[in-house]
Protein backbone atom coordinates (compact mmCIF):
# COMPACT_ATOMS: atom_id res chain seq x y z
CA UNK A 1 0.00 0.00 0.00
CA UNK A 2 1.31 3.39 -0.39
CA UNK A 3 2.47 5.81 1.73
CA UNK A 4 0.51 7.43 4.89
CA UNK A 5 0.74 11.19 4.96
CA UNK A 6 -2.00 12.25 5.77
CA UNK A 7 -3.02 15.21 7.83
CA UNK A 8 -6.16 14.69 9.93
CA UNK A 9 -8.82 17.34 10.42
CA UNK A 10 -9.95 18.43 13.51
CA UNK A 11 -11.86 21.64 15.08
CA UNK A 12 -8.90 23.59 15.63
CA UNK A 13 -8.74 28.06 16.73
CA UNK A 14 -6.99 30.02 14.25
CA UNK A 15 -3.48 30.58 15.17
CA UNK A 16 -2.61 34.06 14.37
CA UNK A 17 -2.55 36.42 11.32
CA UNK A 18 -2.65 34.36 7.65
CA UNK A 19 -2.88 30.87 9.29
CA UNK A 20 -6.02 29.06 9.12
CA UNK A 21 -7.70 26.70 11.28
CA UNK A 22 -9.14 23.15 9.37
CA UNK A 23 -12.38 21.21 10.14
CA UNK A 24 -14.98 18.92 8.11
CA UNK A 25 -18.73 19.58 8.09
CA UNK A 26 -21.40 18.33 6.12
CA UNK A 27 -21.46 18.77 2.70
CA UNK A 28 -25.61 18.29 2.58
CA UNK A 29 -26.07 19.70 6.44
CA UNK A 30 -29.89 19.52 6.24
CA UNK A 31 -29.46 16.21 6.27
CA UNK A 32 -28.69 13.97 9.25
CA UNK A 33 -25.22 13.30 10.03
CA UNK A 34 -23.24 11.00 12.58
CA UNK A 35 -20.73 13.68 14.64
CA UNK A 36 -16.90 11.30 14.40
CA UNK A 37 -16.12 13.26 18.16
CA UNK A 38 -12.27 11.71 17.63
CA UNK A 39 -12.04 14.53 15.02
CA UNK A 40 -14.59 16.72 15.84
CA UNK A 41 -16.24 15.83 12.45
CA UNK A 42 -19.62 16.08 11.26
CA UNK A 43 -20.49 14.74 8.04
CA UNK A 44 -23.11 13.28 5.78
CA UNK A 45 -23.43 11.82 1.90
CA UNK A 46 -23.91 14.44 -0.70
CA UNK A 47 -26.22 14.30 -3.51
CA UNK A 48 -24.33 12.56 -6.23
CA UNK A 49 -24.95 15.05 -8.97
CA UNK A 50 -23.78 17.82 -6.71
CA UNK A 51 -20.92 15.79 -5.26
CA UNK A 52 -19.97 15.16 -9.07
CA UNK A 53 -19.78 18.96 -10.01
CA UNK A 54 -17.57 20.12 -6.57
CA UNK A 55 -15.48 17.12 -7.33
CA UNK A 56 -14.51 18.37 -10.68
CA UNK A 57 -10.22 18.35 -10.45
CA UNK A 58 -8.62 21.47 -10.40
CA UNK A 59 -5.06 22.91 -10.63
CA UNK A 60 -3.53 23.99 -7.57
CA UNK A 61 -0.65 26.30 -7.01
CA UNK A 62 1.86 26.63 -4.19
CA UNK A 63 3.90 30.39 -4.49
CA UNK A 64 6.53 31.41 -2.68
CA UNK A 65 5.68 32.12 1.00
CA UNK A 66 2.88 29.48 0.87
CA UNK A 67 3.31 27.00 4.25
CA UNK A 68 1.87 24.43 5.92
CA UNK A 69 2.19 22.61 9.51
CA UNK A 70 1.13 19.18 10.53
CA UNK A 71 1.69 17.64 13.70
CA UNK A 72 1.96 13.45 13.65
CA UNK A 73 0.76 11.29 16.78
CA UNK A 74 -0.47 7.93 17.69
CA UNK A 75 1.22 4.58 18.85
CA UNK A 76 3.63 4.30 16.31
CA UNK A 77 5.86 6.58 17.94
CA UNK A 78 6.60 7.90 21.36
CA UNK A 79 5.94 11.00 21.06
CA UNK A 80 4.24 13.78 18.66
CA UNK A 81 6.11 15.28 16.02
CA UNK A 82 5.45 18.49 14.06
CA UNK A 83 6.85 19.12 10.56
CA UNK A 84 6.61 22.04 8.63
CA UNK A 85 7.00 22.87 5.00
CA UNK A 86 7.43 26.39 3.24
CA UNK A 87 7.89 27.51 -0.29
CA UNK A 88 11.01 29.61 -0.42
CA UNK A 89 11.21 29.32 -4.60
CA UNK A 90 9.92 28.35 -7.61
CA UNK A 91 10.41 29.11 -11.11
CA UNK A 92 8.32 27.38 -14.46
CA UNK A 93 9.06 23.33 -12.87
CA UNK A 94 10.50 22.78 -10.06
CA UNK A 95 9.52 24.51 -6.57
CA UNK A 96 12.33 24.82 -3.84
CA UNK A 97 10.44 23.57 -0.23
CA UNK A 98 12.58 24.17 3.34
CA UNK A 99 11.07 21.58 5.56
CA UNK A 100 11.61 21.44 9.49
CA UNK A 101 11.12 18.38 11.36
CA UNK A 102 10.27 19.06 15.29
CA UNK A 103 10.74 16.07 17.87
CA UNK A 104 10.79 17.68 20.97
CA UNK A 105 13.97 19.41 21.49
CA UNK A 106 15.91 17.94 18.41
CA UNK A 107 14.92 19.77 15.01
CA UNK A 108 16.00 18.52 11.69
CA UNK A 109 15.83 21.02 8.49
CA UNK A 110 16.23 20.20 4.50
CA UNK A 111 16.06 22.40 1.90
CA UNK A 112 14.50 20.16 -0.82
CA UNK A 113 13.64 21.28 -4.50
CA UNK A 114 10.86 18.98 -5.93
CA UNK A 115 9.38 18.66 -9.74
CA UNK A 116 6.18 20.56 -10.41
CA UNK A 117 5.22 19.44 -13.55
CA UNK A 118 2.27 17.46 -14.31
CA UNK A 119 4.38 14.89 -15.68
CA UNK A 120 6.93 14.27 -12.74
CA UNK A 121 4.80 16.23 -9.66
CA UNK A 122 6.41 15.86 -6.62
CA UNK A 123 9.72 14.22 -7.68
CA UNK A 124 12.74 15.34 -5.63
CA UNK A 125 15.53 16.80 -8.01
CA UNK A 126 17.75 17.97 -5.68
CA UNK A 127 18.35 17.85 -1.26
CA UNK A 128 20.42 20.22 0.81
CA UNK A 129 20.80 20.02 4.79
CA UNK A 130 20.38 23.14 7.07
CA UNK A 131 23.00 23.73 9.52
CA UNK A 132 23.12 26.56 11.35
CA UNK A 133 21.81 29.02 8.74
CA UNK A 134 24.33 27.04 6.16
CA UNK A 135 23.41 24.74 3.36
CA UNK A 136 25.23 21.50 3.26
CA UNK A 137 24.92 19.31 -0.15
CA UNK A 138 22.41 16.05 1.00
CA UNK A 139 21.17 13.05 -0.79
CA UNK A 140 17.77 12.16 -1.41
CA UNK A 141 17.72 9.20 1.47
CA UNK A 142 18.31 12.13 4.00
CA UNK A 143 14.63 13.61 2.82
CA UNK A 144 13.43 9.99 2.81
CA UNK A 145 13.87 9.46 6.53
CA UNK A 146 13.30 12.43 7.64
CA UNK A 147 9.71 12.12 5.98
CA UNK A 148 9.91 8.07 7.21
CA UNK A 149 9.43 9.52 10.60
CA UNK A 150 5.88 11.20 10.07
CA UNK A 151 4.37 7.93 8.07
CA UNK A 152 2.74 4.79 8.60
CA UNK A 153 2.29 1.91 6.07
CA UNK A 154 -0.17 -0.28 6.30
CA UNK A 155 0.77 -4.30 5.28
CA UNK A 156 -2.14 -5.08 4.08
CA UNK A 157 -5.38 -3.36 2.86
CA UNK A 158 -8.42 -5.62 3.38
CA UNK A 159 -11.49 -3.71 1.78
CA UNK A 160 -12.56 -0.56 1.08
CA UNK A 161 -15.60 0.27 3.41
CA UNK A 162 -17.39 3.58 2.07
CA UNK A 163 -16.74 6.91 1.16
CA UNK A 164 -18.92 10.04 1.48
CA UNK A 165 -18.60 13.50 0.62
CA UNK A 166 -17.53 16.88 3.20
CA UNK A 167 -16.35 20.06 3.46
CA UNK A 168 -12.79 20.47 4.44
CA UNK A 169 -13.78 24.34 6.38
CA UNK A 170 -10.05 26.37 6.33
CA UNK A 171 -10.58 29.81 7.91
CA UNK A 172 -13.34 31.35 5.49
CA UNK A 173 -12.54 28.48 2.25
CA UNK A 174 -14.64 25.73 1.55
CA UNK A 175 -13.21 22.79 0.43
CA UNK A 176 -15.23 20.04 -1.51
CA UNK A 177 -13.82 16.73 -0.65
CA UNK A 178 -14.24 12.95 -0.30
CA UNK A 179 -13.74 10.96 2.95
CA UNK A 180 -12.69 7.32 2.39
CA UNK A 181 -12.78 4.16 5.22
CA UNK A 182 -10.47 1.03 4.30
CA UNK A 183 -10.00 -1.99 6.63
CA UNK A 184 -6.36 -2.32 6.88
CA UNK A 185 -3.82 -4.54 8.51
CA UNK A 186 -0.72 -3.24 10.42
CA UNK A 187 1.09 -6.41 11.53
CA UNK A 188 -1.23 -8.86 12.46
CA UNK A 189 -3.26 -6.28 14.36
CA UNK A 190 -6.77 -5.11 12.34
CA UNK A 191 -7.44 -1.57 11.74
CA UNK A 192 -9.82 1.29 9.58
CA UNK A 193 -7.73 3.72 7.91
CA UNK A 194 -9.61 7.12 7.31
CA UNK A 195 -8.61 9.58 4.65
CA UNK A 196 -9.66 12.74 3.44
CA UNK A 197 -8.75 14.53 -0.38
CA UNK A 198 -9.13 17.75 -2.19
CA UNK A 199 -8.31 17.96 -5.55
CA UNK A 200 -8.10 21.70 -4.31
CA UNK A 201 -5.70 21.41 -1.25
CA UNK A 202 -2.04 21.59 -3.04
CA UNK A 203 -0.25 20.23 -0.23
CA UNK A 204 -1.88 16.72 -0.44
CA UNK A 205 -4.31 14.68 1.01
CA UNK A 206 -6.28 16.61 3.18
CA UNK A 207 -6.80 14.03 6.17
CA UNK A 208 -5.36 10.33 7.97
CA UNK A 209 -6.37 8.53 10.46
CA UNK A 210 -5.70 4.78 11.31
CA UNK A 211 -7.38 3.27 14.46
CA UNK A 212 -7.46 -0.24 16.05
CA UNK A 213 -10.31 -2.42 16.56
CA UNK A 214 -10.51 -1.27 20.24
CA UNK A 215 -11.01 2.65 19.73
CA UNK A 216 -6.37 3.30 20.17
CA UNK A 217 -4.85 5.42 18.01
CA UNK A 218 -2.03 3.88 15.40
CA UNK A 219 -1.70 7.08 13.12
CA UNK A 220 -3.27 10.53 13.19
CA UNK A 221 -2.03 13.83 11.37
CA UNK A 222 -3.14 16.80 12.12
CA UNK A 223 -3.38 20.78 10.36
CA UNK A 224 -2.12 22.95 12.66
CA UNK A 225 -1.65 25.66 9.98
CA UNK A 226 -2.07 26.57 6.48
CA UNK A 227 -1.45 30.12 5.14
CA UNK A 228 1.05 32.76 3.60
CA UNK A 229 3.53 34.79 5.01
CA UNK A 230 6.37 36.78 3.20
CA UNK A 231 9.61 36.60 5.52
CA UNK A 232 12.24 39.55 4.56
CA UNK A 233 15.73 38.36 3.67
CA UNK A 234 18.72 39.56 5.60
CA UNK A 235 21.93 38.67 4.08
CA UNK A 236 22.82 35.33 2.16
CA UNK A 237 21.81 32.92 5.11
CA UNK A 238 18.98 30.45 3.45
CA UNK A 239 15.59 31.76 4.96
CA UNK A 240 14.33 28.42 7.17
CA UNK A 241 11.04 26.99 7.55
CA UNK A 242 10.01 28.07 11.22
CA UNK A 243 6.56 25.90 13.14
CA UNK A 244 4.48 28.30 15.09
CA UNK A 245 3.89 24.89 17.28
CA UNK A 246 4.44 24.20 20.66
CA UNK A 247 3.33 21.71 22.29
CA UNK A 248 1.41 22.87 25.81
Amino acid sequence: MNRILLPALVSLLAMGCGKAAVRTQALAPEKPAPVVTEQKETVAKAEPEAAEEEQAPVEGRREVGDYVVYRFSGSFQKAPVTLTERVVGRDKNSLLIDFLLEEGKEKSELRVRLSDTAETRGEVLSVQRIEKGKLVAAGVDEYEALMGKTMVVADENEEALGSEHVVAVMGNDMLPAKRTSFRVKIGEKKATLTTVVSDKFPWGDLSGEIAAEDGSVIYRAEVLNVGHVVESKTGKEPQVARSDYEDE
